[in-house]
């Protein structure tokens, strides 16, 4: 995953390439009410194991491997708008496909 802002602002094209990669394992859920995309280490909850967590995410764009979601990340005390980059690397096209359809049928909408 790759993030578009910091701290609230857009990162020029060359900060958003040579950015680091942070890898994980994605997982939504909800939590008190609000969906909540979060960035694993591993799994939910392992110590330490957090590599973000993003607010009332939607899916803003999507194509073969690669998934944007936008959100709300809470940054150093404040609530900055987020856009992650995600590709998923070496999946089966099936699973990819399968993992698409998912997503396409979940309903978005904020709570």
């Amino acid at each position: 995953m790759r993030r578009r802002y910091r701290g609230g602002t857009k990162l020029s094209k060359r900060e958003f390439v040579d950015q680091e990669w942070v890898c994980g394992m994605l997982l939504l859920r909800t939590l008190e009410g609000r969906l909540q995309l979060g960035l694993w280490e591993s799994v939910p909850g392992y110590a330490n194991g957090e590599r973000g967590i993003l607010w009332r995410p939607e899916i803003v764009a999507c194509f073969n491997d690669t998934i944007s979601f936008a959100g709300a990340e809470h940054v150093a005390g404040r609530w900055c708008y987020q856009v992650w980059y995600c590709e998923c690397n070496n999946l089966p096209v099936e699973l990819s496909l399968r993992l698409l359809e998912k997503a396409a049928g979940f309903d978005h909408e904020p709570s």
